[in-house]
């Protein structure tokens, strides 16, 4: 008979270790560190509503400004963007809408200044924040909010190079507005002729004016910036864009 031992078999040993606290620590500061980082250096399908938010009204693609009252007499305003000449004659030269809203002072104290947006809404991460990934592919696009009352004009407004008017509607016929913009709007990059529009169009419900550019010269993105200018009434527009900064996962999006 074999001796019985009465020996117990070593117990299997684990290799699980509970986290460290080094090791909580750096987690948590990687969590927090991708949580600090701009929603464009993130995943859409990461963003937050606070990600969003920041897309669409403070980034490099959404500029919050200013239009500002054209005073001669003050050296820091910029000159009127060039247009067509306004003789005061019914016909000639491109019509000037009166902005009835209720302005601010600026910095200076004098002049009126109204606060707008300016967005670049045909740049992919804009379009993505939107949910319309639907944009014309043979188009920029540039938007203002803030600069036409809300609800003034009839909903149906777009124009191109000519425009049919339409009395049926009881609201503000939006063309001679349009029109304006057409003719004042215009991005500028240093070294290459003035982009102008090819259309404008408007939506009535929040008085943003969406003006499209073609694409048929692309903007050279090497440059410094692309400045858009436009006129409206007696207020100027100038916002000016960082290409560098509107890098959006490798390619600067435009």
């Amino acid at each position: 008979m074999l001796p019985f031992f009465n020996e117990t078999l070593p117990k299997r040993r684990s290799y699980f270790r509970p986290p460290t606290l080094l090791t909580a620590l750096v987690l948590s500061l990687a969590a927090a560190a991708f949580a600090s980082q701009p929603p464009w250096q993130k995943p859409a399908a990461s963003w937050s509503a606070d990600d969003i938010a920041t897309l669409l009204n403070s980034s490099p693609w959404s500029l919050e400004t200013a239009a500002v009252m054209e005073d001669p007499e003050d050296t820091a305003m910029d000159p009127r963007p060039v247009g067509p000449p306004d003789t005061g004659e019914k016909g000639t030269g491109a019509p000037k809408p009166r902005w009835d809203g209720e302005p601010g002072k600026n910095r200076i104290g004098r002049l009126a200044t109204v606060p707008i947006t300016v967005r670049w809404e045909s740049a992919l991460p804009i379009r993505q924040a939107q949910k319309d990934a639907a944009a014309p592919a043979d188009s920029y696009v540039i938007s203002i909010t803030g600069l036409v009352p809300t609800n003034r004009y009839r909903a149906k407004g777009t124009t191109a190079t000519t425009s049919s008017s339409d009395d049926s509607v009881d609201a503000r016929n939006p063309e001679d507005l349009l029109e304006a913009f057409m003719a004042y709007s215009r991005i500028a990059v240093k070294g290459y002729p003035d982009l102008k529009p090819e259309n404008a169009k408007l939506d009535p419900a929040t008085g943003t004016v969406r003006i499209f550019f073609p694409r048929s010269r692309p903007i050279d993105t090497s440059e410094k910036e692309a400045v858009f200018i436009t006129h409206f009434g007696s207020l100027n527009v100038r916002a000016k864009f960082r290409l560098a900064a509107m890098k959006y996962h490798g390619a600067i999006e435009l």
